[in-house]
C-alpha cells in the first residue's frame, strides 16, 4: 500500500504543489474583495484545488499504461482502489488543514476574526469528499478520458447535496440540542456533516471495488 501511495504522489506532486500555491493565492484574493459571505466558498475553493491533481491519478495512470502495469504486480485490485481512496481522502485532509490555517492567518492580520471557523471548513470538506465518493466509481466505469468531465460534476455534485442536506442536518441539530450530549453545540454541524461525507465516501468505496473487479484492460 505505501508504495502504491507513494507512485500516486510522484505521478502527480508537481501540479500537486502548483494547485496548493494557486489555493493560497486565490483564497488571498477572495479575502481582499469579497464580504464574510464567501467564506464557505474560500474554504471549499482550497480544498478542492488540492484535491484536483489526486482525482487527475487515473488519467495518468492510463497514459503512462501504469494501469495495466500495475495489475502484474502482486497486488490485488482492491489494493489498487484502497490506494486511490486513501490517498484522495489524505490529500482532503491536507487540504482542510490548509484552510483552517488560511482561516487563522486571515484572522491574525485582518484582526478581525472569523466566525465559526469549523462550520465553514466542515462545509467544504464535505463538498470534496462528495467529489470523491461521486467520480471515483464514474471513471472506473467509463475511463480517464471522461475525467474532466467526471471531476467538474463531483464537485457540482458536491456542492448540490451539500446544500440540500442543510435542511436535514439542521433538524439534526435540534434534535441533538435537546438531548444531554457532552459535546459543545458548535460541533453538532461539522460533525454530522463529517459523519455523511464519510458515510457516503466508504460506500462508494466498495461500490467502485465492484466496478474494477469487473472491470476488463
Amino acid at each position: 500500500m505505501r508504495g502504491l501511495l507513494l507512485t500516486n504522489y510522484y505521478l502527480i506532486h508537481r501540479s500537486f504543489l502548483t494547485y496548493t500555491g494557486l489555493a493560497i493565492v486565490i483564497s488571498a484574493v477572495i479575502f481582499y474583495f469579497a464580504d464574510p459571505s464567501f467564506y464557505r466558498i474560500i474554504a471549499m475553493l482550497i480544498i478542492l484545488l488540492m484535491a484536483m491533481p489526486a482525482l487527475e491519478v487515473i488519467k495518468l495512470e492510463s497514459k503512462t499504461g501504469y494501469d495495466k502495469y500495475v495489475l502484474t504486480l502482486p497486488i490485488s485490485r482492491k489494493n489498487v482502489v484502497q490506494s486511490h481512496y486513501v490517498f484522495y481522502f489524505l490529500i482532503v485532509v491536507s487540504g482542510t488543514i490548509l484552510s483552517y490555517g488560511v482561516f487563522s492567518m486571515y484572522s491574525l492580520i485582518s484582526k478581525s476574526a472569523v466566525e465559526d471557523i469549523v462550520n465553514i471548513v466542515s462545509f467544504g470538506t464535505f463538498i470534496v469528499l462528495f467529489a470523491g465518493a461521486l467520480a471515483y466509481p464514474l471513471l472506473y466505469v467509463f475511463g480517464a478520458e471522461k475525467s474532466d468531465g467526471i471531476v467538474l460534476g463531483g464537485g457540482m455534485g458536491g456542492l448540490f447535496v451539500a446544500i440540500a442536506l442543510q435542511g436535514a442536518v439542521g433538524y439534526f441539530v435540534e434534535i441533538l440540542a435537546a438531548s444531554s450530549l457532552p459535546i459543545a453545540s458548535s460541533l453538532y454541524v461539522p460533525i454530522l456533516y463529517t459523519l455523511v461525507g464519510m458515510v457516503m465516501y466508504i460506500a462508494s468505496y466498495f461500490i467502485a471495488l465492484s466496478i474494477y473487479r469487473k472491470r476488463e484492460f
